[in-house]
């Protein structure tokens, strides 16, 4: 039994070009690994092979960037906020960049609990013909149903979708797309990607905010 009531501090960082091949449980090592190199009072789990507690949002998929990405963790007490920005910072690749730092009251839920939808930005060439790509994406948003093989089992994407626009700029058009984000229904634009015969590979795919319950 710790005693000591958990300070729980909670990040917004952005993962970047560099890292978008990272998979989540490395960002969750390569975390647990800045933290302990940080000299931070860190809180750890219970048990024979106690862990630094810390709990991210939401597991980005591979070759995503981020700019909104969420992470709690915990300490044994209070630190001044700019002193754990500073000292965690400096403890992490240059891909990994810290926007915001809080201090969060422990009886909120947990990021997976309270998560409820993420906002995407996918920036598509110009390569791919604009106006046949805003055809490809209406004609899709207008069908009752968007079945979506995942797993071996069929998925409907359409109700996962909560709102979208389209900007075309001349250098390239940008889809944006809010979709949900709960344990239940969660929305992948890369899923969506294939229907109007756009490659993945091709565009850049960037969550720009997670959506929490209040």
């Amino acid at each position: 039994m710790n005693p000591i009531t958990p300070y729980r501090v909670r990040i917004r960082f952005a993962k970047l070009e560099g890292l978008r091949f990272i998979g989540h449980l490395d960002l969750q090592r390569l975390f647990e690994r800045a933290l302990n190199r940080t000299g931070l009072p860190l809180r750890y789990s219970q048990g024979f092979s106690p862990k630094i507690r810390l709990n991210l949002a939401s597991a980005l998929p591979l070759g995503f960037v981020s700019s909104a990405e969420v992470l709690d963790f915990w300490l044994n007490c209070p630190v001044e906020l700019e002193e754990i920005k500073k000292s965690l910072q400096e403890s992490l690749p240059k891909d990994i960049q810290i926007i915001d730092i809080e201090e969060i009251d422990n009886k909120r839920p947990s990021l997976q609990a309270s998560l409820r939808s993420s906002v995407y930005r996918i920036t598509i060439p110009i390569s791919y013909a604009q106006e046949e790509l805003i055809r490809g994406f209406n004609g899709l948003i207008s069908k009752e149903t968007i079945p979506f093989i995942r797993r071996k089992k069929t998925v409907d994407i359409k109700p996962m979708i909560e709102s979208y626009q389209i900007e075309i700029t001349p250098e390239a058009s940008v889809l944006t797309l809010q979709m949900s984000s709960t344990a239940e229904n969660n929305g992948r634009p890369d899923e969506l990607l294939s229907f109007i015969k756009v490659d993945p590979a091709d565009v850049i795919i960037e969550r720009i905010q997670l959506i929490f319950e209040e």
